[in-house]
């Protein structure tokens, strides 16, 4: 499902207006009658069993779907009375046609201006005991700064309300780039978004503001949305199910590919072993798990189908010594992963620096695959070849010489900025996880939970995403296609055994599961 920046949006309001002859009004009906339909959805759905309707308006166009959403409910039956924290005179264009309509209709219009006033209203609404609908259209995706004043007041007013919230086009107070609260934000319990999403709603805390998506159709005509590439696409079953191909029935394990995994160090086996094991359940062929060799007892007893490969190491780190072993067989396979549980020794980072220089084959690169470049990015920068990296907010941070809330207050731009920077593909973890390549709009994931957030997690991503760029050779189909199905296994996980006691192995074993209800 395609994604764009609210200012996209608004271009493609004014394409459809002035090259479509589209008018304003007609967009303004159809999103008003989309915010009416949701509230008359909800109520058939019995979340509030009264047919009364509090609307909050602003003085736009956001507030001008409020107006004619209040018209088709109490055409549909339902009493409606509208608050209005600004003068009349400054509601103009279409927003004030329709409000002049409902002069007409005899609805009852509040215009709100005082503490005073704010606390009769809270009383008002207070007194239903949240047996109403009530719907947010102060703000649209246009809000630039922090909400305060009036406004801030009239939004925790809608906050302490119980009654069921819908939100016009967005949450108010949400940014529509980042999902930020801007100040102060309306909770919605469901949220009518015009035309297509924005990032607003899909990135957190916006998503969790938002509640409920729904996309409405305004009458947008079909060649624009056609014609305007997006900026984002939300990942979903279908697109995930046209990533794979069906084999032939007369294949062997080297048609699946052969994944080489460099990974483990003294105390952190078990990061390599739920990679390989990954891998392996990922369809890929044949794995080889390269480890420190004074490991490979450990090794050996853990893990059955995968092979094993020493590697001279000290002190139970993989050292430098090993790096024309590595690179010798890393000729002989179609993908290499590095670094689940490599450790952060000196001289095993400089091992996985020149390992990646070095490598001609397809990389996936996480953790301290990604933290041995931590003072080096120039290093990965000038790696060609194709590259997955997979940091979380502070492996990311430290390659982009930055602090890991400023990647997480931005998570959009900066997985834009890393993908543009290290010409490679990269996977954002969190919530929620981002994919980007160069060349490509960003994919956000809407599977996965917080359960997930546990030791090893991405160990088994790295291990799912190695063995699908083996099978299909494309970075960005294998990346998508690996936090897709790894967050749907975390979901299956939590329906078995609930957030709390979820493990990374409890991704790992539900792994079969998500495969069927895709496949």
């Amino acid at each position: 499902m395609k994604v764009v920046m609210p200012e996209t949006m608004r271009k493609m309001d004014k394409l459809a207006m002035e090259d479509f002859r589209v008018p304003g009004i007609v967009l303004m009906e159809n999103a008003g009658k989309a915010v009416a339909d949701a509230v008359d959805r909800a109520y058939q759905k019995q979340c509030f069993t009264s047919k009364k309707v509090y609307i909050f308006c602003g003085k736009g166009n956001n507030g001008g779907d409020g107006f004619v959403a209040a018209r088709h409910l109490k055409n549909k039956g339902f009493s409606v009375e509208i608050f209005i924290p600004e003068k009349k005179e400054s509601i103009a264009g279409d927003a004030l046609i329709n409000l002049t309509i409902l002069e007409k209709m005899n609805v009852s219009l509040n215009y709100i201006f005082s503490n005073e006033q704010l606390s009769r209203v809270y009383d008002l609404l207070k007194k239903e005991d949240g047996n109403f609908a009530l719907i947010d259209a102060l703000f649209g995706t246009g809000l630039k700064g922090d909400i305060e004043g009036r406004y801030k007041e009239v939004i925790n007013l809608i906050n302490k309300t119980k009654g069921y919230k819908v939100a016009v086009d967005i949450p108010s107070g949400i940014c529509g780039r980042t999902g930020k609260v801007l100040g102060e934000a309306v909770k919605a319990d469901e949220t009518v978004t015009m035309g297509l999403l924005k990032p607003g709603l899909l990135l957190y805390p916006g998503a969790v503001y938002a509640g409920k998506v729904t996309v409405a159709d305004i009458g947008m005509p079909v060649d624009l949305i056609e014609e305007i590439g997006p900026e984002g696409i939300l990942l979903n079953e279908d697109f995930i199910k046209d990533l794979f191909i069906p084999y032939p029935p007369n294949v062997h394990k080297g048609f699946f590919g052969k994944v080489f995994i460099i990974a483990g160090s003294k105390g952190l086996t078990g990061a390599a072993a739920l990679c390989a094991l990954a891998a392996q359940r990922s369809g890929a062929g044949l794995v080889t798990l390269g480890v420190p060799e004074s490991l490979t007892a450990v090794f050996e007893v853990k893990l059955t189908e995968v092979m094993k490969m020493p590697l001279p190491d000290h002190g139970g780190c993989i050292s430098l010594e090993a790096l024309d072993r590595a690179l010798e067989f890393s000729q002989k396979v179609d993908v290499v992963a590095v670094g689940p549980g490599l450790s952060t020794n000196e001289n095993t980072k400089k091992f996985i620096r020149e390992f990646v220089i070095n490598c001609k084959k397809p990389l996936v690169l996480d953790a301290d695959g990604i933290n041995a470049f931590q003072k080096h990015p120039d290093l990965l920068r000038g790696k060609e070849g194709d590259i997955i990296i997979t940091p979380h907010s502070g492996e990311l941070a430290r390659l982009l010489n930055t602090v890991p809330l400023e990647i997480e207050e931005n998570r959009w731009q900066k997985v834009v900025e890393a993908a543009d920077e290290f010409n490679c593909t990269v996977v954002l973890k969190g919530a929620r996880t981002l994919i980007k390549s160069p060349s490509s709009p960003v994919y956000i994931n809407p599977t996965g939970n917080p359960g997930m957030a546990t030791g090893g997690s991405g160990d088994v991503l790295t291990g799912m995403i190695a063995a699908f760029l083996a099978r299909n050779r494309e970075p960005l189909k294998a990346a998508c296609a690996g936090v897709y199905i790894h967050g749907l296994a975390g979901d299956i996980a939590r329906e078995k055994k609930g957030e709390f006691s979820l493990i990374a192995g409890d991704i790992l074993d539900n792994l079969p599961e998500a495969f069927k209800r895709i496949f």
